[in-house]
């Protein structure tokens, strides 16, 4: 289902990709850093939270449920906003709700208070990495282009590696109320970076016949050879708003969008079970706080490595066979993490291996996976697209907080043995999904940056 537009703006394959391109390309990465270190800042907080407060653990699994369902209202939003207004709009809203939100959470007084921030910033957490793959994605020669979009979601990790690292620095001396100032504010100053210098995407200009001078601008700086194509050709296409979202569960789409979705949500179950209990679940096997944090720094060090790993070897091989095989290698790792005894602080060198491993292959998978539906959806309703595997996600992540304090206490087993159990269902997903990235090309090269 491709468009005249994607054919268009798909002139850019020709071309290499520009220092134009690039910036852009960094700055969109960015908002995915920002939002994996403010995501990941109540998990860091935690410990210290708990102990101040002298709440329940299953009270913080409530609050990070209700920043999930706000993720899940987020992603859909942001979706349809992308669709509606502009990528540019909804990722500058998304990373300006949630820079607020965080920022005000250093004020919060009550566990209430911390619920509600979150909740909000669930909003505009929620729709950033969907919306950043979509705008990657259009900004993007198509040979560089899974590369590029699991660059920029692996930035998720990058962000939760920044995180641990202020974590560590400002937590002992300044407390977790200056971690959340930290992290809001830097959000909010780079909001201000985004009015001035973030582009629209060129794909979804072309959607728009009253946009073409701004395309033609951006065609220009990008160094297109022919920026004024006839704008007759774009308009023979409805715009975006004109496809209806049912479009996803069409007999053509219908099932990449289910298997995506089952993907996403089993993944991202993963993905948050870490990011939110890992450091609680540790401590509460004997570890110390330094420990406990060390080991959720080795699994976003395993998915930052793995990641960027994988982006190669789809772009070289396909998406379908090293998707597949990632997740199934991560089933086997949770068996491992399952059956390790770990209680009283035991065998903390095999499981930093063992969670290294699980970030490397495991979590590696589901950015890869944003590859998967940029290729998979066409641009009418990529944003949505996108926007529905999100939701799926948030689906997963809620049900961590939900059961995430239970799991803990049934111990490594039954918390990774859970886990186990999951990735083998999005080893299953990826066996479903239909229109995987393809193999490139043998004579393929990487291009020039100019």
């Amino acid at each position: 289902m491709a468009s005249v537009s994607d054919q268009e703006v798909g002139l850019l394959d020709e071309l290499p990709l520009s220092r134009y391109q690039a910036a852009a390309l960094l700055m969109i990465a960015a908002t995915v850093i920002l939002d994996g270190l403010d995501n990941q800042m109540l998990g860091l907080a935690a410990p210290a939270l708990l102990k101040e407060w002298g709440i329940a653990k299953s009270a913080l699994g409530n609050v990070f449920a209700l920043g999930f369902v706000g993720m899940g209202v987020g992603t859909l939003l942001s979706g349809w906003i992308g669709d509606r207004y502009g990528r540019r709009w909804a990722l500058l809203i998304g990373v300006f709700v949630f820079g607020v939100a965080t920022l005000a959470s250093g004020h919060a007084a009550s566990v209430a208070q911390i619920a509600m921030f979150k909740t909000v910033a669930g909003i505009g957490l929620g729709g950033v990495p969907g919306t950043a793959a979509a705008m990657i994605a259009e900004f993007t020669p198509k040979r560089w282009r899974s590369l590029a979009v699991t660059f920029g979601v692996v930035c998720v990790s990058l962000g939760g590696l920044l995180g641990g690292g202020i974590a560590t620095l400002i937590l002992p001396a300044l407390g977790w109320r200056a971690l959340f100032y930290c992290g809001g504010g830097a959000t909010l100053g780079f909001v201000l970076l985004m009015l001035a210098a973030l582009p629209e995407s060129p794909r979804y200009l072309a959607e728009l016949p009253d946009r073409r001078a701004e395309l033609e601008a951006m065609l220009r700086r990008i160094g297109h050879p022919a920026p004024d194509f006839d704008p007759r050709a774009v308009r023979t296409q409805p715009a975006p708003t004109k496809v209806p979202m049912a479009t996803l569960f069409s007999a053509d789409l219908i099932r990449d969008t289910l298997a995506l979705s089952a993907a996403m949500l089993s993944g991202m179950f993963l993905i948050y079970l870490m990011f939110n209990w890992a450091p609680t679940m540790l401590a509460s096997a004997g570890f110390e706080l330094g420990s406990a944090s060390l080991g959720l720094t080795a699994f976003n060090l395993g998915g930052t490595v793995g990641a960027i790993a994988a982006a190669a070897v789809v772009l070289r091989c396909g998406s379908r066979a090293p998707l597949i095989v990632m997740a199934l290698v991560g089933a086997g790792l949770c068996a491992f993490l399952a059956t390790l005894p770990i209680a009283d602080a035991h065998n903390l060198e095999p499981l930093l291996i063992g969670l290294c491993g699980l970030g490397l292959f495991g979590s590696a998978a589901q950015s890869a996976m944003f590859s998967v539906g940029t290729h998979a959806f066409p641009t009418a309703v990529r944003a949505r697209g996108m926007g529905v595997m999100g939701a799926a996600g948030r689906v997963g992540a809620l049900l961590s907080a939900l059961i995430g304090a239970a799991l803990i206490g049934a111990g490594s087993l039954g918390f990774f043995g859970a886990l186990c159990f999951l990735m083998l269902v999005n080893a299953a997903g990826f066996v479903a999904v239909r229109n995987h990235v393809p193999p490139a090309p043998r004579d393929a090269r990487v291009p020039a940056l100019v």
